[in-house]
């Protein structure tokens, strides 16, 4: 007798060969200055040190935190971080983000100037 299982896509996390993977959204400001942000994984909860200076679609890995396989071996989970910005501010979010609209001067399309057809 066989028994084939399939499994469903899970809302949250998928599997990215021996590894399970999530994505994980975070604020500009946790991006640019670090923070510790709650993480879903299989077994509850987890704190992760999101580092400075991370760009949208960067992964970070929570070893031993993705799923068990058949011999109880935790593989690891994936997170990927993409940084969400807010729809709408509060007048005092308005004005500090143009502040720092004047003050910043990082370009970060500064490459692309070298970029001809």
């Amino acid at each position: 007798m066989y028994l084939t299982t399939e499994l469903l896509p899970h809302a949250f996390f998928q599997f990215q060969g021996e590894d399970l993977v999530c994505e994980v959204p975070i604020r500009p400001d946790e991006a640019v200055l670090g923070a510790k942000i709650e993480v879903p994984t299989p077994d509850g909860k987890v704190t992760l040190m999101v580092p400075s200076g991370v760009d949208s679609g960067q992964t970070l890995r929570l070893r031993g935190k993705g799923w068990r396989d058949s011999k109880g071996k935790r593989s690891d989970l994936m997170v990927k971080l993409k940084i969400v910005t807010p729809k709408s501010l509060a007048p005092k979010e308005q004005e500090c983000y143009e502040k720092l609209h004047h003050l910043s001067k990082f370009n970060p399309r500064q490459t692309l100037t070298e970029v001809w057809l």
